[in-house]
């Protein structure tokens, strides 16, 4: 954001004028307790004063009335640290160290020139950046998109989709950045690529789901550089529809088949979203559907009751049939 400060200026050269004067700083940083804290900051003065503005000039920060860093003696005052590049570069970016709660409030910046040229603020007001102390980082960020849309929590993607997890943090200290790292439920290597701009460590994680990820938990860990270093979580669990797989049947009770008793052949199947499963026999080669539902029970089998019976799972995503040769023998 941009805001526009004017200053007066006094000396021996010019006397009495009033120029504009232009910064870019933020509202407001956010610093974490222990850690260090970054301003990024920039000025701009009238064309006609550029000649007048040396790197002897002076840049310092204030809190209220009071002097609290001083380009000149950057380690002499209640805050320490390092101002970046020089005055003739119009740099007044700043990285303040081990930030305390006691460092919280509203700072302004002010430029100093050399004895003929001195710059002081008739509004500072307007260039103040409030610095927030957290005693804890948050959690990192956790997105999901497939074919680049967002994905909200519980939606669920198709087997075969390219989805891309995407985990972030902030950057509290350049000179101290954090750390992200992936894990999985799923126990398996995952490759993550990772970028960061100035406020922000990216990591991305790319997949192409497989029914092995369904109901898998993902986790981003972000780990800050403090004294004792901190870590906190984020997780995701994907939920995957896929075609039926690994169907199978049994018969119960197990073994030889005899007249006269009950025997249930049931059917199971993998798969999201859940199956409807259908029975069918094999009558002179042809399937005739027989009854619906994942047991079927045949209650005083005799020998018209052998066959070859098929199970079929289906779902929206696929089908998978399975067939059983059932063979009553007589009991002598």
């Amino acid at each position: 954001m941009e805001t526009l400060v004017m200053f007066l200026l006094t000396g021996s050269l010019i006397q009495g004028v009033l120029c504009s004067y232009k910064i870019n700083l933020p509202n407001r940083v956010e610093a974490l307790k222990g850690s260090c804290v970054f301003i990024p900051c920039t000025f701009d003065i009238g064309q006609n004063l550029k000649n007048d503005l040396t790197d002897s000039a002076k840049r310092k920060w204030f809190k209220g009335k009071t002097l609290q860093f001083d380009s000149s003696s950057p380690n002499n005052g209640p805050l320490k640290g390092e101002i970046f590049g020089t005055a003739t570069q119009k740099n007044c970016t700043t990285c303040f160290d081990n930030i305390s709660q006691s460092h919280k409030g509203s700072y302004y910046f002010r430029l100093e020139g050399s004895d003929t040229l001195q710059y002081s603020y008739k509004e500072p007001k307007h260039s103040q950046v409030q610095i927030v102390v957290l005693e804890s980082p948050p959690k990192p960020t956790l997105r999901v998109f497939k074919d680049q849309q967002e994905l909200m929590k519980m939606m669920e993607v198709i087997e075969g989709s390219s989805v891309n997890l995407r985990c972030s943090t902030k950057i509290f200290c350049p000179s101290r950045p954090p750390s992200l790292r992936w894990s999985s439920s799923l126990n398996e290597n995952v490759t993550e690529k990772q970028y960061q701009n100035q406020t922000e460590l990216i990591s991305d994680l790319n997949l192409t789901v497989s029914h092995r990820h369904h109901r898998v938990t993902f986790t981003c860990t972000a780990t800050h550089q403090l004294q004792q270093p901190i870590t906190t979580q984020e997780s995701w669990m994907l939920l995957v529809q896929y075609a039926p797989r690994n169907t199978s049947v049994t018969i119960n009770p197990a073994g030889l088949v005899l007249e006269g008793r009950s025997v249930t052949l049931s059917c199971s199947s993998n798969a999201n979203p859940a199956v409807n499963y259908t029975w069918y026999r094999d009558t002179n080669g042809l399937l005739n559907p027989v009854q619906t539902g994942p047991n079927l029970t045949i209650n005083d089998t005799d020998s018209t009751h052998s066959g070859q019976y098929y199970c079929t799972a289906e779902n929206k995503r696929g089908t998978q049939n399975i067939s059983l040769l059932l063979d009553v023998q007589c009991e002598y």
